[in-house]
């Protein structure tokens, strides 16, 4: 019964960490790796030092940052007679040197373990993002994303048509 079912019935706990230090280039290569398993893997989970929940970095967070530099950098933004490869270069290597932290989503939506899956879905709808981290004593132990959350409910529903 979807009624009985909790926010770790239906969490991923296999999901990427990283802490906040971790530049925006350990980042993008680990990003990558994450995506191409599941496509829907498209953050992580930031963690300060002792494991605490920092908050949370998307592709979408890190384009961002990738077209504020490369847009913010004077090199390109004046770049009609400069080598435009190695403008977009210079712009990137800078870019790379940021901290997770700089950049990541501070408030991501939480769940708890014992949440039941409506309680879940309402956080997921509210916050207008796809996944919702699963903390308990301020440590993420795992991630509802939206597709799985999908397939739950859309199984109960077409199990009793």
């Amino acid at each position: 019964m979807l009624l009985r079912k909790r926010a770790w019935d239906i969490m991923r706990e296999d999901f990427l960490v990283v802490e906040e230090e971790t530049s925006m280039a350990e980042v993008i290569t680990k990003l990558r790796e994450s995506i191409s398993k599941h496509a829907d893997n498209d953050f992580a989970i930031v963690v300060k030092e002792g494991g605490q929940l920092a908050g949370v970095i998307t592709a979408r967070d890190m384009l961002r940052a990738i077209e504020d530099c490369v847009l913010r950098d004077e090199v390109v933004r004046n770049a009609e007679e400069t080598d435009w490869d190695r403008a977009f270069a210079k712009a990137c290597t800078l870019c790379c040197h940021r901290r997770v932290k700089d950049i990541m989503e501070r408030r991501p939506p939480t769940v708890r373990p014992n949440d039941p899956v409506l309680l879940v879905l309402n956080s997921l709808v509210d916050s207008k993002v796809r996944w919702a981290v699963v903390e308990e004593g301020g440590k993420p132990i795992g991630v509802v994303v939206i597709n799985d959350l999908f397939n739950e409910i859309s199984r109960e529903m077409v199990s009793s048509f």
